[in-house]
């Protein structure tokens, strides 16, 4: 289920719009969700379940404690997680399992009040470039 957009940030057929700056948003030139720490990026029993199932062993296997007592996707020591693909040269994000992303990635929307949490702290303490574009 995806989280609801803020009914402020959308204008009807148009994408989300970041409230800072207007802009749209594009989820290839932030990745803030991505690189919100150590343990964010929760991973469920379904989704353990699903990538057995699909022959993704490999991401069933590599996991690393999450919040809250869960299982999470590893992070690399910046705390991005280890599956962001940033490509500085051409300013984008990619998820590199994105048809097998978790259940939480799945669910974050673009302008939900977390992603514009999470951009605004990435903004104000300078890690990586600024998500507003």
């Amino acid at each position: 289920m995806a989280l609801p957009l803020d009914p402020e940030l959308t204008r009807p057929h148009d994408r989300p719009l970041d409230p800072t700056t207007g802009e749209p948003l594009d989820c290839t030139r932030c990745g803030a969700c991505c690189r919100a720490g150590p343990g964010s990026q929760l991973v469920t029993a379904g989704d353990l379940r699903r990538w057995r199932e699909n022959g993704r062993d490999d991401l069933a296997r590599n996991t690393a404690p999450g919040h809250f007592g869960e299982v999470a996707f590893p992070t690399t020591p910046e705390g991005a997680c280890v599956y962001l693909q940033i490509d500085e040269i051409q300013d984008r994000t990619l998820c590199s399992i994105y048809e097998d992303r978790a259940d939480v990635c799945r669910a974050f929307a673009a302008g939900s009040w977390q992603c514009l949490e999470l951009r605004r702290e990435r903004r104000s303490d300078g890690r990586g470039r600024s998500p507003t574009r």
